[in-house]
Parts: structure tokens; C-alpha cells; sequence
């Protein structure tokens, strides 16, 4: 196979075979995508919290 050919091969098919998604169907999955990144960093801070309080607490005895 050619390289030139191979080249050409991409390039059909990223302009003429894929389906890009439309702008607001970006918009939303990137909105979903940043609440659910806050939301767990938050849940882990709080999970992470309580453990440290209480691996303190056991260890203070």
C-alpha cells in the first residue's frame, strides 16, 4: 500500500464518512459531563473526610 494512497484513505474518510455531533449536543454533554466531574470531586472530599475523622479517632484512643 502507498503512502499517498493511505493519506488519502484518512482523509475521504474523516471529511466524508464521519458524523460529527450538532453544537448543542456538545453544550449538553458538556455541561453533564462538568456537574457530574464537580459532583464526585465533592462526594469524595466528604467520603475522604470522614474517614480521616475517624481513622484519627481510632488511632487517639
Amino acid at each position: 500500500m502507498k503512502k499517498n494512497n493511505f493519506f488519502l484513505e484518512i482523509y475521504e474518510e474523516f471529511f466524508h464518512c464521519m458524523t460529527w455531533s450538532k453544537w448543542e449536543d456538545l453544550q449538553l454533554t458538556t455541561m453533564i459531563v462538568s456537574f457530574f466531574s464537580i459532583f464526585l470531586s465533592i462526594f469524595l472530599y466528604g467520603v475522604d473526610s470522614i474517614i480521616i475523622f475517624l481513622i484519627k479517632k481510632l488511632f487517639s484512643l
